[in-house]
């Protein structure tokens, strides 16, 4: 069933606009977590403030099992975000 739910979310225009590295708005940030508490899916969040130099920023880890995580940094303005993604 957990499966099924993932996958759902991840072919959903929303998550397909973050995966593909675009702007999106703290509204749709917070549609895409409600989403996954909805859906029982582990996740993990953090947020650093806009400042002059580096736009406001989330990042979003999803807990695809013990081994595997997916995780999405999302600028909410415009620029390069203070996130990196682990290698």
């Amino acid at each position: 069933m957990f499966d099924l739910h993932l996958s759902g979310l991840l072919s959903g225009t929303l998550f397909r606009k973050v995966l593909s590295n675009e702007q999106i708005t703290l509204f749709e940030y917070n549609f895409l977590t409600n989403q996954l508490v909805n859906n029982n899916i582990p996740f993990d969040t953090a947020f650093a403030a806009g400042t002059r130099k580096n736009p406001a920023s989330m990042q979003l880890t999803v807990h695809i099992n013990p081994t595997v995580t997916l995780v999405i940094v999302v600028a909410l303005e415009p620029g390069s975000p203070v996130f990196s993604p682990s290698p």
